[in-house]
């Protein structure tokens, strides 16, 4: 005999909200992420001194190295689905960080 799966469906409005939910942390984490590094005391600041033009320099060439890497034809598909996830997810929970941090702060 056939096992039924069971297979649990969320409701529309669920999937929506969940999804508009996940867009939201993602939009707040890049923007807090790009804030925290261009910010007068920011992450360029910290690592490089007041040297602008040399933090910038290193971070475009970082950049430029990874998105050599994300082209490089060996990938296969799968490994850049599993990595873009990550790294939308990972903004996701730093967006998520960050919306704590301003509640603690009362600024929001």
């Amino acid at each position: 005999m056939e096992q039924a799966k069971s297979k649990i469906e969320l409701p529309v409005f669920a999937q929506v909200a969940g999804g508009f939910a996940v867009s939201a942390l993602v939009l707040v984490g890049i923007s807090g992420s790009i804030y925290r590094m261009i910010a007068p005391q920011g992450w360029v600041v910290q690592a490089f001194g007041h040297s602008v033009g040399l933090g910038a320099a290193l971070l475009s060439a970082v950049v430029g190295a990874a998105a050599v890497v994300w082209a490089l034809p060996g990938w296969v598909p799968t490994q850049r689905a599993r990595i873009a996830d990550a790294v939308v997810y990972g903004f996701a929970a730093a967006g998520l960080i960050y919306l704590g941090q301003m509640l603690a702060a009362g600024s929001l």
